[in-house]
């Protein structure tokens, strides 16, 4: 077998480059034995065989299984967002918007027959696009961490962590995918928690139970409330992520005072 040679017009990898193949190499090949094998089997050295590298390399990038599996997670909701991000093209176009709407708010603007914020086709299209983050194989493998996490303290604190980070990241980029009207809307962030938790339920729910029409009939009703959540939401003021800390702190507070 003969030897390949270097080719001379290709200028060779810097140490950053090959860090990254590695660690990318790694990456997906956790995500392939999380989709084929399960959480139970994935393990460090099942990794290590898929991605062809040394131990050491592994550890260097990721010291424990737990780092790992959820960096594994973030990659695959990275390539979800970069979709997303595909898809914002083929959205309907942003509705003309009012400039009186922000003095007259928007219980004013719907006494006065305009659409209320959020009642619009791009809304409903950027729903369904977030639904579709709860149908695929980013959920499935996300829900086989999140119910591993439960009896492992390493796993759960570094998942936590993880899942603010994302939830923060599907706020950023939802903003982008709105029209200028919703992603400014003062009621966003707190709309789009109740939009998230309702969506890991019902994906939940299909999981377990298969698609169903139903399911499909219940978001589609969540989208025709939303711009009712998103009014609520701004009357309520913003509370920011489901479990962060101080909330429930604030909410002690609140009831006390009952």
């Amino acid at each position: 077998m003969s030897e390949a040679r270097p080719d001379p017009t290709r200028a060779p990898r810097t140490q950053q480059q090959r860090r990254e193949e590695t660690r990318r190499a790694l990456l997906d090949a956790a995500v392939q034995s999380l989709i084929e094998v399960g959480f139970a089997r994935t393990t460090t050295l099942e990794v290590q065989r898929r991605a062809d590298v040394s131990r050491g390399a592994l550890l260097h990038h990721f010291p424990s299984k737990a780092e790992l599996l959820v960096a594994a997670v973030d990659h695959l909701a990275e390539m979800r967002a970069r979709e997303m991000k595909a898809f914002a093209s083929q959205l309907p176009p942003e509705r003309p918007e009012r400039s009186d709407r922000g003095e007259r708010g928007d219980r004013e603007a719907a006494e006065h027959g305009e659409p209320a914020p959020g009642d619009d086709p791009r809304t409903g299209a950027v729903l369904d696009l977030l639904w579709q983050c709860f149908s695929g194989t980013f959920f499935k493998v996300s829900m086989e961490l999140r119910t591993a996490a439960r009896t492992d303290p390493d796993l759960r604190r570094v998942l936590t962590t993880a899942e603010r980070s994302l939830r923060d990241r599907i706020v950023a980029q939802s903003r982008t995918l709105f029209g200028r009207t919703v992603a400014e809307h003062p009621g966003l962030e707190r709309a789009l928690d109740l939009t998230l938790q309702l969506m890991i339920g019902a994906a939940m729910t299909s999981v377990l139970h298969g698609q169903s029409s139903q399911l499909d009939d219940l978001i589609d009703d969540w989208k025709a409330l939303f711009p009712l959540v998103l009014a609520s939401a701004s009357a309520r003021g913003q509370a920011g992520a489901p479990g962060a800390p101080g909330e429930l702190t604030d909410r002690k507070k609140l009831k006390g005072k009952r």
